[in-house]
C-alpha cells in the first residue's frame, strides 16, 4: 500500500515538472535526479518483495524484508523532501508537497534493533543466510581470501559452545586465566572439562582465524629495490 502511494506521487511529480519546466527539466539534474531515486527505491522495495514471495515467505527471511522495505520508504521519502523544498519554480514544490504528503512524510528509517537482530542472523550459518549468499563466489582453495574467511567463520561458529565450557572453567578457577590457549586446553583436557575431539577443533578454528587476519608485510629491502624510499618523497 506504501508503495502503491509512493508511485502515485511520483507519477503527480514527474507531470507537475513537467509541466512547470518543460524541456528545462534535462538540464534542472538535481530535481530529475532525486525524482530518479525514488524510482529506483520503489523498484528495490518491489524487488525485495517479490524475492521474499518466490522463495516461499520464508519466516526467518521477514527481518530482512522489513529492513529493505522501510529503509527503501524512508529513501524515498528523503528524496521527494529534498525535491519539493528545492523545486526551481516557486511555490510549486509546496503545492506539490500538498497534494502528494497532505500529513506530512513520515518515514523513518530502519531502527538500531532491527539493524542489529539482522546482524545477529548474517553471523549465523543457516539456510537464511544460504539464500543471501548463494550467488557470492566463494573459492575453494586454501589461499583464496574469501574462501578462507568463510571457512573460518564457521569454524569459529561451530566452537562457540565449546569456548563457553572453557570461559566458564576459567571463572571458577579450574583454568589460570593468564594462561596460553594451548596451556588452557591442555588443562580442560586433563581435568575432562572438554573430549580430544574438541580440542581439536578449536585448535582448527584458532589456526583459521589467525590466517584469516594476517596482512601482507614487507621487508625493508624490498621498497628499496622497487625505487621506493621509507620517509623520502618518490
Amino acid at each position: 500500500r506504501q508503495l502503491a502511494r509512493m508511485s502515485k506521487a511520483l507519477a503527480v511529480s514527474a507531470d507537475f515538472a513537467m509541466l512547470s519546466l518543460g524541456g528545462e527539466l534535462k538540464r534542472r539534474e538535481l530535481v530529475s535526479a532525486r525524482l530518479g531515486d525514488v524510482l529506483s527505491h520503489l523498484y528495490l522495495a518491489s524487488a525485495v518483495l517479490k524475492r521474499y514471495e518466490d522463495e516461499g515467505r520464508q519466516k526467518e527471511d521477514l527481518p530482512f524484508v522489513h529492513y529493505g522495505v522501510t529503509y527503501c520508504l524512508h529513501q524515498c521519502g528523503v528524496a521527494f523532501d529534498q525535491a519539493f523544498a528545492n523545486f526551481p519554480v516557486k511555490g510549486v514544490g509546496g503545492l506539490l508537497r500538498t497534494l502528494t504528503f497532505p500529513l506530512g512524510i513520515h518515514y523513518a528509517a530502519p531502527k538500531d534493533e532491527l539493524s542489529i537482530e539482522i546482524a545477529k542472523l548474517l553471523m549465523k550459518p543457516g539456510a537464511h543466510r544460504e539464500r543471501l549468499t548463494h550467488l557470492c563466489y566463494i573459492g575453494q582453495k586454501e589461499d583464496d581470501a574469501v574462501g578462507l574467511l568463510e571457512r573460518a567463520f564457521v569454524a569459529l561458529y561451530e566452537v562457540k559452545g565449546i569456548e563457553k565450557k572453557l570461559a566458564k572453567a576459567i571463572r571458577s578457577g579450574a583454568i589460570p586465566r593468564k594462561a596460553s590457549l594451548s596451556d588452557k586446553l591442555q588443562i580442560a583436557l586433563d581435568e575432562g572439562i572438554i573430549t580430544e575431539q574438541e580440542r581439536d577443533k578449536i585448535d582448527n578454528a584458532e589456526q583459521l582465524r589467525k590466517k584469516a587476519i594476517q596482512v601482507d608485510h614487507f621487508h625493508p629491502a624490498e621498497f628499496k629495490s622497487g625505487g621506493l624510499q621509507p620517509g623520502r618523497a618518490a
